[in-house]
């Protein structure tokens, strides 16, 4: 399994995921048997359990549990890892019958953090309707949601510069959406926006000041928040936003 979430406050999947990682089968499977809505983490379950004990048995019950996980979007980027991995093991145990496997940790991030985009929200934190780009007039205080997949956010930057503490106009701690007031213009078009978390985070957007729209501006096309959940300990949020949980939640061994 490629490196995922490890934390006290991760959400319920990371800590499946963890569990997995650890190659801790039994906890997994204890974890997840009384929820119906977890077929891929039985899945997963039953593969580390097979992988354990190189049962026929085992196997077969492997091999029935993953053909029985409904398919995964990769929005959820635990659970769509878990069922790639799952079915790999599967594939590679049928095409090598009788040879051992061992699990193994895989290169990379299960869920690597990034910015991808933003939309345009009222007071209420509501998308308003769709146009081609995040834009609003040159006054500012254009609300926009930072779309993407992060966990513990450190700092908002405008240009390369920490933003102000009342720019961030909601943040509800790790795994939550970030929502900012984007500043007046200063006679600048654009606004580039980005992000920093406990882990390097890929990616900035930008915000463009145009006065010709309505006093509403549209969001931009741009991917959810994501909840990941994915992610080593890290430092404490900065000054820069609101005070959030104080929990570490990044990628880590």
């Amino acid at each position: 399994m490629p490196v995922g979430p490890v934390g006290p406050n991760d959400p319920t999947s990371g800590q499946r995921y963890l569990l997995l990682q650890q190659f801790q089968c039994d906890a997994l499977a204890q974890s997840v048997q009384d929820d119906p809505g977890a077929a891929v983490w039985q899945a997963a379950a039953a593969v580390c359990k097979a992988l354990q004990s190189d049962n026929q048995q085992d196997w077969l019950k492997a091999s029935l549990a993953v053909a029985a996980t409904p398919r995964i979007p990769q929005t959820q980027c635990l659970e769509s890892t878990v069922a790639a991995t799952s079915a790999a093991v599967l594939a590679q145990h049928r095409s090598t019958p009788g040879v051992p496997l061992k699990a193994t940790t895989a290169p990379g991030l299960a869920c690597p953090r990034h910015l991808t985009g933003l939309t345009v929200v009222d007071a209420n934190l509501t998308p308003i309707a769709s146009t081609s780009r995040a834009s609003g007039p040159r006054s500012g205080g254009t609300i926009v949601r930072l779309d993407g997949y992060y966990v513990r956010v450190g700092d908002v930057l405008f240009d390369g510069v920490p933003a102000s503490r009342e720019s961030v106009f909601s943040y509800d701690g790790d795994y939550q959406p970030v929502y900012v007031k984007v500043p007046p213009s200063q006679g600048r078009d654009t606004l580039r926006i980005s992000i920093t978390d406990t882990v390097d985070i890929s990616g900035t957007v930008t915000f463009f000041y145009d006065d010709t729209l309505p006093s509403s501006p549209a969001p931009s096309t741009g991917s959810p928040a994501s909840t990941p959940a994915p992610q080593a300990p890290g430092p404490s949020p900065s000054s820069s936003k609101p005070a959030s949980p104080q929990a570490s939640a990044s990628p880590s061994p």
